[in-house]
């Protein structure tokens, strides 16, 4: 409490509601991520004391709705900001909330962390377009923001990042010019860090192009780079592309089927040769050596052996391979396009629901070194107190138990994977 600054209202309010006291309790046992939040911003105390904290949010427009108003027009920018990042950081807290009790499942977890995240890019790209409108026209032709990795399969989650990237309407010097610039203001309005905290970190690495290219491009931009330059890799990306944003108003859903049209045919467009196949496989097995590096002491749930990575790429190696002939596999969510495989009969239902059941596991447990602040994140240091934590947390009966059951998903997860990609 000491760090709270000035206690007396603290230790009052905790003397007069004993459940808010148990609630902080339960909540600080769970993670050092929220204890933080609630040593950034004490007054979130008072929200473990209300019913409503439980109550699910009904979406993108409720939360849209909420965070609007950190940006009024009477707001300074800098003020703004900083309401947005406190108002995004105590939505973010009862959606955990929500989750830790149980109100909520995992995945719906997700979707509403998701819908925050889409909510936040709304209201931050009108204030970012009409900040860059006051210094130079805005251009006649709308733009689009498009989702990508977590942000575009609807599987955010504590600390995430928003991949993403911005396409405009057509080829033109001054709205690329603009639109740029645009991407600059949000990426800095959204991931900018303060004593608010942040309310959301922003990748921009995946755009057409990555480092070596401008913030924004047009649609015909966006195809070219990927016919003449794009990896492999990059093709692979956008399995999970979904829009998630852009210029209401401004012929933005006429943009959007564009854009959905476009991105239709860079991925699925031509088939995949079996030596790209081997290439993604090959792509798997740098990463696990080069961003896992397991040891015997040193899980990694992202990145190592069976991890979560292994359910992705093998979903989306089979969404390049089999999504040109069956559309309804192309779906952005990976529960989603196991489902769509199996029922296409291009993946065993067995094998399907394994995976499935696993990546969900997997996921839970991310979710708790995220909130127990693992740092790097998704890393399980086995001679540390994490293991145990994660365990309790997971309702698991003891440490031995958890890292058994961890090893058997991993287990089986790299038998299919090893059985349906080089089989």
């Amino acid at each position: 409490m000491s760090a709270l600054g000035p206690r007396q209202g603290y230790v009052e309010l905790l003397d007069r509601h004993p459940a808010v006291l148990a609630n902080l309790i339960r909540l600080c046992a769970r993670g050092e991520l929220l204890a933080e939040l609630l040593l950034s911003q004490p007054e979130l105390l008072t929200s473990l004391a209300s019913p409503a904290s439980l109550a699910p949010r009904k979406g993108e427009a409720a939360f849209r709705a909420a965070l609007a108003r950190a940006l009024a027009p009477a707001v300074g920018p800098a003020e703004a900001g900083e309401r947005l990042r406190r108002d995004a950081q105590a939505e973010q807290l009862g959606i955990v909330w929500r989750y830790l009790f149980g109100v909520t499942t995992l995945e719906q977890y997700a979707r509403e962390m998701t819908a925050l995240a889409e909510a936040a890019l709304g209201v931050a790209w009108l204030s970012a377009t009409a900040a860059e409108a006051l210094r130079r026209p805005l251009p006649t032709v709308p733009a689009v923001i498009v989702g990508l990795g977590k942000l575009g399969g609807r599987e955010l989650t504590a600390g995430s990042d928003l991949d993403l990237f911005v396409v405009y309407g057509a080829e033109d010097d001054l709205a690329h010019a603009f639109y740029a610039a645009a991407v600059e203001r949000l990426s800095r309005l959204l991931g900018d860090i303060t004593a608010a905290g942040v309310v959301f970190p922003v990748d921009l690495r995946l755009r057409p192009g990555s480092t070596g290219s401008g913030l924004a491009s047009s649609v015909a931009a966006l195809e070219r780079y990927h016919q003449d330059w794009g990896d492999l890799w990059e093709r692979q990306a956008l399995t999970r592309a979904r829009l998630v944003g852009g210029d209401p108003g401004r012929g933005e859903r006429s943009l959007g089927r564009r854009v959905r049209a476009a991105l239709t045919r860079i991925v699925y467009g031509g088939a995949l040769p079996r030596s790209d196949l081997k290439q993604i496989v090959e792509l798997r097995q740098r990463m696990e050596v080069e961003l896992g590096r397991e040891t015997p002491g040193r899980l990694h749930v992202k990145y190592g052996r069976g991890g979560i990575v292994d359910v992705e790429f093998l979903v989306q190696a089979l969404q390049l391979v089999h999504g040109r002939a069956h559309p309804s596999v192309r779906r952005p969510g990976t529960p989603d396009a196991l489902r769509a495989l199996a029922q296409a009969g291009l993946l065993a239902s067995d094998d399907a629901r394994a995976l499935a059941e696993h990546h969900r596991a997997l996921r839970q447990v991310s979710l708790a070194l995220r909130l127990f602040g693992a740092r790097p994140q998704d890393t399980l240091d086995l001679a540390g107190p994490l293991p145990a934590r994660v365990a309790k947390s997971l309702d698991y009966p003891d440490r031995e138990a958890f890292l058994r059951d961890y090893r058997r998903r991993a287990d089986a997860v790299r038998a299919i994977w090893e059985r349906v990609l080089r089989g």
